[in-house]
């Protein structure tokens, strides 16, 4: 029996030093001293019969075998956290580090709207956020979930929790409007300064639906850009017409900042997803999607 909590306390280390690329960073973490617990990894490459690092003066990485390794024995190591979780009273009173990677446009939304509301619910738990895209291995970059928006990835891996629909719609401020004048019609968007973000569908195009009535405007954009928050700094500013996330421009919407440009007509949503790699969350991990879930869909 003594063999086997070693065995599982030696996986849980390298696993620690596996995610973070470094024996000082895991050795602060894991509350022991670097020597030792470099020791501690030998040992246990020895006893397994493995390389599990690549270790050099100024880094240490998986070796091909380590990163099969730390695949296999992933769910063993979420599962043994979930127990000590529920066996230190965690799922009363959260507390740890959340990896999350998300959007940068995402987390500054995140960090705006909602972080406050959550760190004074939750004080135990500290964030390290990550900036990822919707193609990013959630596995690889050792984070407990990601937030996509739009499909997730086609990896079997990873579970998809979708939390809501983000509906968008096209907005500009009243200043804006004022000068150029408010379209009436999608085809009016031509004489316009358009916004446009890489998500933006088909082919570089607005396909804006009333009903059953649909209209595909393909106008010579002012500006593109993959950046949602570059977009809403524009729109502010007063330079052209803009696509947005209801849930990104409800702040200066109901702050009479900016408004909606054809309120009639909007685009299809795209879905939020939340991933992970198992359905066995920690508490910590637990109470974020609860909240989340939660303030997305009324905003959404």
């Amino acid at each position: 029996m003594s063999k086997d909590i070693d065995r599982l306390r030696d996986m849980a280390f390298f696993a620690e030093v596996a995610k973070a690329g470094s024996f000082t960073k895991a050795s602060l973490a894991a509350g022991i001293p670097t020597s030792t617990l470099s020791r501690r990894i030998s040992e246990f490459e020895a006893d397994i019969g493995v390389k599990l690092f690549n270790r050099s003066t100024r880094r240490v990485s998986l070796t091909e075998t380590g990163s099969r390794y730390l695949q296999q024995i992933d769910d063993i190591m979420q599962q043994a956290r979930l127990v000590n979780d529920e066996l230190d009273g965690e799922t009363s009173n959260p507390s740890g580090v959340l990896r999350v990677g998300m959007s940068s446009d995402f987390a500054v939304y995140f960090a705006d709207t909602h972080f406050a509301e959550f760190r004074e619910r939750h004080p135990k738990i500290s964030f390290e956020i990550s900036m990822v895209s919707p193609q990013t291995d959630l596995a690889t970059e050792r984070n407990d979930l990601a937030i996509v928006i739009g499909d997730p990835p086609p990896n079997s891996r990873l579970i998809a929790r979708r939390v809501t629909h983000v509906r968008r719609h096209l907005y500009a401020t009243p200043a804006y409007l004022a000068r150029h004048g408010a379209p009436a019609h999608p085809d009016q968007l031509a004489d316009h300064a358009c916004l446009f973000t890489a998500e933006t569908d088909n082919g570089g195009g607005w396909l804006l639906k009333r009903g059953a009535e649909s209209v595909l405007i393909q106008p010579k954009p002012l500006v593109a850009t993959n950046s949602q928050s570059v977009i809403k700094l524009l729109v502010a500013q007063g330079q052209g017409i803009g696509l947005m996330g209801r849930t990104y421009a409800n702040a200066s919407l109901c702050a009479g900042r900016i408004e909606r440009v054809l309120p009639e007509w909007e685009l299809d949503p795209q879905p939020l997803h939340i991933l992970s790699t198992s359905r066995l969350l920690p508490a910590r991990a637990r109470v974020f999607v609860d909240f989340l879930t939660q303030r997305l869909e009324r905003t959404a």
